[in-house]
């Protein structure tokens, strides 16, 4: 009876620390929710930025950070700073770590062109960050941007970060969509552009590369939409403006690699 008492508790012991231990292998399950809020940064370079005439440089910055979820959101961050800074800087691969020294090397460049250039007018440059969708497996985020630096013009995007939410990765066109996705979207384009299916895909004067359909580098999602949007120069000349596609989120789910 003792014997079998005593197997009965070292039994209980093997199972209760058996128990501990896989507990102990699960993943930290993390308290803060994920969640986005509005921050700006504006600089301003001139003698006149505080009277009406307006007559300065300036740099606005309108961006959302990522709260909660401590290592994913300054992966997110991180990767929504590294996105502006390319967007704005005014060279290329600039050694530039955050948005505060991207402004003041905006604002800096400017003062130099003005010192070169006597007729050099205000530079300007405007950027909004914005959720547009939010899920358990996509956070879709839209930079528009608007600068002037010089030139005969300035120019406005709209780009999109798409990020998966579990870990902070950037997500690219090829994590998201299957193959068969390109040739549905070639399809609504020829329709939309009114291109023949027979005909070249740059025989109205498209500029796609080897003559072949591409899908744009910039897409986003919103909770009803997937936006497909070509920017300036990128198929078409600069005076075709964007050109800017919406297809119901219905019906590019099959197409979708992710829920």
């Amino acid at each position: 009876m003792f014997r079998n008492l005593l197997a009965l508790v070292c039994l209980a012991l093997v199972f209760t620390g058996c128990k501990q231990d896989k507990e102990e292998e699960k993943p930290v399950r993390n308290l803060a929710p994920l969640s986005f809020q509005k921050e700006s940064l504006v600089r301003k370079a001139g003698e006149h930025c505080d009277t009406a005439d307006y007559d300065c440089s300036i740099i606005a910055l309108d961006v959302v950070r990522a709260k909660g979820a401590s290592e994913v959101s300054e992966k997110i961050n991180r990767r929504l700073d590294e996105h502006t800074i390319g967007l704005v800087a005014t060279q290329e691969n600039p050694d530039i770590s955050n948005l505060e020294e991207l402004a003041e090397k905006f604002l800096k460049d400017y003062r130099d062109a003005a010192e070169n250039f006597s007729e050099e007018p205000p530079w300007e440059a405007y950027v909004d960050q914005k959720v547009y969708m939010q899920s358990d497996s996509l956070i879709s985020i839209g930079i528009t941007t608007e600068i002037f630096s010089g030139g005969a013009h300035g120019y406005k995007t709209l780009t999109f970060l798409n990020i998966d939410p579990a870990t902070g990765k950037k997500l690219s066109k090829n994590d998201i969509f299957e193959e068969d996705f390109s040739p549905f979207v070639e399809q609504i384009f020829r329709q939309e552009q009114g291109i023949p299916e027979d005909e070249n895909i740059n025989s109205t004067g498209f500029w796609f590369e080897n003559e072949t359909f591409s899908l744009p580098e910039n897409i986003g999602f919103s909770e009803e939409k997937v936006i497909l949007i070509y920017n300036s120069y990128e198929i078409a000349p600069y005076a075709a403006g964007d050109i800017v596609m919406e297809i119901p989120l219905q019906e590019v789910r099959p197409f979708m690699k992710i829920e």
